[in-house]
């Protein structure tokens, strides 16, 4: 009969002959300037809260903070380079003013864009009358 147990113990691995790099982060990400419209009040449906701008060909990692003192839906959306259509988009939710954390998301995505493509958020219903939004984008590129 065999029995398991967990154990605190941490029992440090060494590779012998190998070629494998195995990197550890000590610190946060760094992130730069935030695209942002800062602070919006009372917006209305379909505010563009944040924009990248469009941004050369290549990898990127987006960092996505997105605030509001009440529930509502965002659409995040990868637009084309003339702002004409949707690469793709999807949505996501805050819950209400009651517990703030619950109106706050924090996310990343690591994306391929092509040349002058950007990345936008936007509210999906209008906002009350004692609400403010910001949604915030931190982009690095690699």
């Amino acid at each position: 009969m065999f029995r398991w147990s967990l154990s605190d113990l941490v029992i440090p691995v060494a590779l012998i002959d190998s070629e494998i790099t195995l990197n550890a982060s000590s610190s946060t990400p760094l992130v730069n300037v935030p695209a942002t419209a800062g602070e919006v009040a009372v917006p209305a449906i379909n505010t563009r809260l944040a924009t990248t701008g469009a941004l050369p060909a290549g990898p990127y990692t987006i960092v996505f903070w997105i605030a509001a003192n009440e529930q509502n839906s965002y659409r995040i959306r990868r637009r084309n380079a003339a702002d004409t259509a949707d690469i793709w988009s999807f949505r996501a939710f805050t819950g209400g003013a009651a517990a703030f954390i619950d109106g706050f998301l924090n996310f990343a995505l690591r994306l391929n864009l092509a040349v002058n493509e950007f990345v936008v958020v936007e509210n999906v219903n209008v906002g009350n009358a004692w609400s403010v939004y910001q949604a915030s984008l931190f982009v690095n590129a690699g």
